[in-house]
């Protein structure tokens, strides 16, 4: 079987990623065992180029700006920050209640940022936000 079309290593890193991710986050069991709505969610994803590859040099900006920043915005869920261990390719998963807190988030974010000497936070390569349309969460992330 031949494919009709294929996606870049990164994107497809990136989407596979957020199939998983996606399914942890929020409070509700698996599909088919819940039958409430669920409230609405939006995954915004952002993939930060290898040459960033240093998280240590962004702690205090992650620990004392942007989760601080984050948390005042009206909606936010929650953020994963991870780093691909053999490319470097740094990704931000955040969680929103709806596309325009995501937004308003990114302003407050960039605020921060603007405020801070160059180089104290990284600069993402691509940004991207989906709607979330299946989700399940156990164990600790469900805490």
């Amino acid at each position: 079987m031949q494919a009709i079309f294929t996606l870049p290593k990164p994107f497809a890193a990136v989407l596979a990623v957020v199939a998983v991710v996606m399914t942890f986050v929020t409070t509700r069991h698996a599909l088919g065992q819940d039958k409430e709505q669920m409230s609405p969610l939006i995954v915004r994803v952002a993939m930060f180029a290898a040459e960033q590859d240093r998280p240590d040099l962004y702690q205090d900006f992650v620990k004392g700006h942007l989760f601080p920043t984050l948390g005042t915005v009206p909606g936010y869920v929650g953020t994963f920050l991870g780093r691909d261990a053999k490319s470097g390719e740094l990704i931000s998963l955040s969680f929103w209640r709806s596309e325009a807190e995501a937004v308003r988030a990114e302003e407050a974010v960039g605020r921060a940022i603007r405020a801070l000497p160059p180089g104290s936070a990284p600069r993402p390569s691509k940004v991207a936000k989906y709607v979330v349309e299946y989700r399940d969460v156990k164990g600790e992330l469900s805490k």
